[in-house]
């Protein structure tokens, strides 16, 4: 079933055509990867689907239900989820505190949050860092992590919020690609086991490949492709404007 959908997307700068009429959709449990060379447009579309934004022209569907130009809040509210470049977490904190913390603001009893983190949906939290591989984690302050372990606890708090699409934001930046592809592959099988729908921007051409279950590929504000990474690999206009080669 689709999750998302995004239809005739438009958005200009002044004279300059960020997104020029891109339509796609996302099926629940699905890894749709958005690519493209620096200026295509990406980031932009990302944006209109995340609240960030306003189209121009368009709009943005989740389950059947016009989302279009809502703000983040109300996306989060509404069940999309985002992460991003910059991972930003409570290094104060602990791992479990900092998952707790964003349950308390899932069920709205955020007010409970400051001095009280411990007490509240300690369980829920546990159970969410086994599903990121953080359990054996949950005590440990969150400012002494390692970088990739960083982006896994971040994954547990965006799912603390029960999220129907997952945005991702160049999730493996600034990860060793040993480390990219262990998270990758753990965010498509979260997806695949609970008809997750993931929308990700990525630049590691071996990460897209290996997990995408689909690639949309956008040139200068247009879509100018789609399909599976056999396809992408294959496409001359993708291999001309992005990937190299004849």
């Amino acid at each position: 079933m689709t999750a998302l959908r995004a239809s005739g997307l438009h958005k200009a700068f002044g004279g300059v055509q960020a997104v020029a009429g891109v339509s796609f959709a996302i099926g629940r449990g699905e890894m749709l990867a958005m690519i493209g060379p620096n200026g295509a447009g990406k980031t932009t579309c990302f944006d209109l689907v995340g609240g960030q934004l306003r189209p121009d022209a368009g709009r943005v569907m989740l389950d059947g239900q016009d989302i279009t130009g809502q703000p983040p809040r109300a996306l989060a509210r509404r069940g999309v989820g985002r992460t991003f470049q910059i991972t930003a977490v409570f290094a104060s904190m602990t791992v479990r505190e900092n998952v707790q913390v964003a349950l308390q603001a899932h069920h709205r009893r955020f007010w409970r949050c400051w001095g009280a983190a411990d007490a509240g949906f300690r369980d829920e939290a546990v159970a969410l860092l086994a599903q990121v591989d953080m359990q054996t984690q949950a005590d440990r302050a969150a400012g002494v992590l390692a970088y990739g372990d960083l982006k896994r606890l971040e994954l547990a708090v965006a799912l603390a919020a029960g999220p129907r699409l997952l945005l991702m934001d160049e999730p493996t930046a600034g990860m060793a690609p040993a480390e990219r592809t262990a998270l990758m592959a753990l965010v498509r099988r979260l997806a695949h086991g609970r008809g997750l729908a993931v929308l990700f921007t990525e630049h590691d051409m071996d990460v897209v490949f290996g997990v995408a279950d689909r690639i949309l590929v956008l040139n200068r504000g247009h879509l100018i492709a789609e399909g599976d990474a056999a396809a992408i690999r294959a496409d001359a206009r993708v291999r001309a404007v992005y990937l190299g080669g004849p």
